[in-house]
């Protein structure tokens, strides 16, 4: 039966492969064309753009065959993500689509895997390190070694030992959470498994604790690796912001974001049908602050007109909003600039952790040059805590 699969997915694979075959490539300046008719909504170009492109996210899910997800599955969901950035794609950025495209086809890709492979639902960032971690095993043994120590493992991986054992247990078979463990109390399984979907409270003041401790140090950092170790780390104070304010956390003109915040709340506020005001309202109860709702209204260069007095009639419906996280999703669809602004702006950017290329797309600087930065930051911040 598994061989019949395995050659019904060949079939299909080799089929598929043919099709996608006759889509010729596109040249630069073509895909700026279809890039610009794709941000008209135009259909047809956008049904071009992908096409020219299959072939690469094949190439691109090559990279996680033979893991639990089949491998016509990961291109699927390559495709999806493929269609999701042409849809994203800026011609005016003067960047090969591809490039643009490839981190949305992996996120795709990850996300297939942490929902797919296994009978539990990992992270995508853990996903993709089971991934490198089944390979690393698979290679040696193909080369007819033994299976790698965990301490080799977090060697070749660049993680910690503790990080490989996890990964490994979480790759062994699974068991029920209703079998018991002993015959003479009953006990089941479910009933000594930690609850960790709650933060237990002393976690909670270690985190605590860690970021106090990282802005205690980071004074003595200049304003750029101040600005690079804090996106990095989600360091924020959860409360809300003047645009000057942001201007100058983010190394930018005041117009420049005054122009962001104006954008990004247009668009929201747009799609939802919602007002200013009730959004402010719906961001200002995201944000764990209790403080900050009388903060932002005290705020000196709100848009005229804005009010906290809400009519009535409509706390329903943002209720509702609330409740299906509608203002959420649609923030993570604006672009970078505008959704990291938003948040600096409401002060509910709190523990997200911004990647070095997203930091560098905020700050206009390379991938490997924020992390010169960070590094840097982050000795200084060592050196620190070690005169302490």
């Amino acid at each position: 039966m598994a061989r019949f699969e395995e050659r019904e997915e060949k079939d299909l694979l080799s089929q598929y492969l043919q099709e996608i075959a006759q889509y010729p490539l596109l040249t630069p300046e073509r895909e700026r064309e279809l890039g610009k008719r794709v941000q008209e909504n135009d259909k047809a170009a956008l049904e071009e753009l992908v096409k020219a492109n299959l072939r690469f996210v094949v190439q691109y899910a090559k990279r996680y065959r033979n893991t639990h997800v089949l491998f016509l599955d990961l291109i699927n969901e390559g495709n999806i993500g493929l269609i999701h950035a042409a849809r994203k794609f800026d011609p005016e950025k003067n960047v090969k689509f591809i490039t643009y495209a490839v981190w949305w086809i992996r996120q795709a890709i990850l996300h297939a895997l942490s929902e797919q492979g296994g009978a539990f639902r990992l992270p995508p960032k853990r996903a993709n390190m089971m991934y490198r971690l089944e390979k690393a095993i698979s290679t040696a043994m193909n080369e007819g070694l033994q299976i790698p120590t965990p301490e080799e493992l977090a060697t070749s991986l660049g993680v910690t030992v503790r990080e490989v054992q996890t990964l490994m247990q979480a790759s062994t078979d699974n068991f029920s959470l209703s079998s018991e463990l002993d015959e003479e109390s009953h006990t089941e399984l479910a009933d000594v498994i930690e609850q960790t979907s709650i933060p237990s409270a002393e976690d909670e003041m270690q985190v605590a604790s860690r970021r106090e401790e990282l802005l205690a140090h980071m004074s003595e950092l200049s304003p750029k690796e101040r600005l690079v170790l804090t996106l990095r780390h989600g360091v924020t104070d959860n409360v809300p912001k003047r645009i000057s304010e942001v201007a100058s956390f983010l190394n930018r003109s005041t117009d420049n974001v005054a122009t962001l915040v104006a954008s990004g709340t247009r668009r929201i506020a747009e799609k939802l049908a919602i007002s200013e005001s009730e959004l402010a309202a719906l961001l200002l109860n995201t944000n764990p602050n209790t403080d900050a709702w009388e903060v932002f209204w005290e705020l000196d260069d709100l848009t005229p007109g804005m009010s906290q007095q809400i009519d009535g009639r409509r706390i329903e419906h943002l209720t509702n909003l609330r409740q299906q996280g509608a203002v959420q999703r649609s923030i993570e669809e604006l672009p970078l600039d505008e959704r990291t602004i938003l948040k600096l702006r409401y002060g509910v950017l709190q523990d997200e952790e911004l990647t070095l290329r997203d930091i560098g797309e905020i700050l206009g600087l390379s991938r490997e040059r924020v992390r010169q930065i960070e590094s840097r930051a982050e000795a200084k911040c060592r050196r620190s805590v070690r005169r302490g």
